[in-house]
């Protein structure tokens, strides 16, 4: 994940359920990369950085779908 160029507009392409999802699987990536950090196995220390600015892109647009459908159901 961390290799993929991914702009942010292919977040907002997918529905809640999937980002969620992709959330969960980078997050456990994540984990693993600080584990292999841990034990001196890592090679390559910049995923970790492009990993997490993955994560904050996506928990962005996960935050701004559920604001944008907590407006909507105000507005019914």
């Amino acid at each position: 994940m961390a290799k993929e160029k991914v702009i942010i507009a292919d977040y907002r392409k997918l529905d809640q359920a999937k980002l969620v999802k992709e959330l969960d699987d980078a997050e456990i990536k994540l984990q693993d990369l600080r584990n292999q950090l841990t034990i001196g196995k890592l090679k390559n220390y910049s995923e970790i950085r492009a990993l997490r600015k993955c994560l904050a892109r996506m928990q962005t647009v996960r935050n701004e779908k559920f604001m944008l459908e907590a407006i909507q159901d105000g507005q019914n």
